[in-house]
C-alpha cells in the first residue's frame, strides 16, 4: 500500500516545471513556458497563471531597455551638442587677439566641457542613474589642465577620492563646474613660478561628503575677501555650493583651500 500524503510522480513533474519556469524568469528568459494539458487540474491554474505572468515581464523588460536606451541617446545628443558650442568659441577665440576675451572664451568653453562631461559618462555608464566620481574627477582634471597649456609647467594633480563614490546628475552638474572654477583657478593664479601640485579630495563623514579642492600656491593678495572681492569663478562657486545645499569654506593659509560639505 502506497504511503498517505504522497505527491503523485506526475505532480511532482510539472511543480518541477512550473520551479523552472519561474527561476529562467529571474534570469530574464522569458521564452520557457509552461506546458498546459488542458487537464482541469491546479497545475494548469498555475501554469496558466505563470505564463501570463512571464509575458507581462517580458514587456516591461523590453519598455525598461528601450526607455534606458532613449535617455542614453539623449545624454549622447547633449553631450554633441555641447561640444558644438565648444568648438564654436573656439574658433572664435583663433580670430581675435585680445587676450582678455580669449581668456574669457577659454573659461566658457572649460565650464561647458565640464557638464559635457558628465553627459558623455552617462552615456557611456550601464548605470544612468549615478557616475562614478574617480574617473569623472581625473578626467575633468586633465581637461582643465590641458586648455591652459602651461609651457614648461611641472604641476602635480594629486587624488584621494573615496572608493565607490557616486552621484546622480542633478549633483554631478554642480559638483563637475565647482571642480572646474576651483582647479582654473589654481592654474591662473597659484603658480607664477609653473610648479606646485593641486589635490582633490572626497570623502563622507556619516551622511554628508566633504569635497576638498587645494593647492600649494602663493594664495589670495593681502586683505583679499573671497565673499566680498571675488570674480565670477568664485562667485559661481558659492553660488553651486548653495545649490548643493551645502557650506563652503575658503582658507587661505599655505595656498588656497576650498573645502565644501553637502
Amino acid at each position: 500500500m502506497a504511503p498517505k500524503n504522497k505527491i503523485p510522480l506526475s505532480d511532482n513533474t510539472r511543480a518541477n516545471e512550473i520551479l523552472e519556469v519561474i527561476m529562467a524568469f529571474a534570469r530574464q528568459d522569458f521564452e520557457k513556458k509552461v506546458s498546459i494539458k488542458n487537464d482541469d487540474s491546479v497545475f494548469d491554474g498555475i501554469g496558466a497563471g505563470v505564463n501570463m505572468l512571464g509575458e507581462e515581464l517580458q514587456h516591461s523588460t523590453i519598455s525598461l531597455r528601450e526607455k534606458e536606451q532613449l535617455l542614453k541617446e539623449i545624454h549622447h545628443r547633449v553631450k554633441n551638442n555641447m561640444q558644438i558650442i565648444s568648438s564654436l568659441l573656439s574658433l572664435q577665440s583663433e580670430s581675435t587677439e585680445d587676450e582678455k576675451f580669449m581668456a574669457l572664451l577659454r573659461e566658457s568653453r572649460n565650464r561647458i566641457n565640464s557638464m559635457a562631461l558628465v553627459h558623455e559618462m552617462l552615456y557611456q555608464s550601464d548605470d544612468l542613474s549615478k557616475i562614478e566620481l574617480k574617473e569623472y574627477i581625473v578626467t575633468l582634471c586633465t581637461s582643465v589642465y590641458r586648455s591652459y597649456a602651461l609651457p614648461d609647467s611641472e604641476i602635480e594633480f594629486i587624488y584621494s577620492i573615496e572608493k565607490k563614490a557616486h552621484f546622480d546628475i542633478d549633483k554631478m552638474i554642480p559638483i563637475g563646474l565647482i571642480l572646474n572654477e576651483a582647479i582654473s583657478n589654481s592654474l591662473k593664479h597659484a603658480f607664477p613660478k609653473k610648479k606646485g601640485k593641486i589635490s582633490v579630495d572626497l570623502r563622507s563623514i556619516k551622511e554628508k561628503y566633504t569635497l576638498s579642492v587645494s593647492d600649494d600656491g602663493s594664495g589670495f593678495k593681502k586683505d583679499f575677501d573671497p565673499e566680498k572681492d571675488s570674480h565670477l569663478g568664485i562667485q559661481l562657486i558659492y553660488m553651486l555650493t548653495e545649490q548643493l545645499g551645502g557650506k563652503l569654506e575658503v582658507n587661505n593659509k599655505n595656498g588656497v583651500n576650498y573645502t565644501i560639505t553637502f
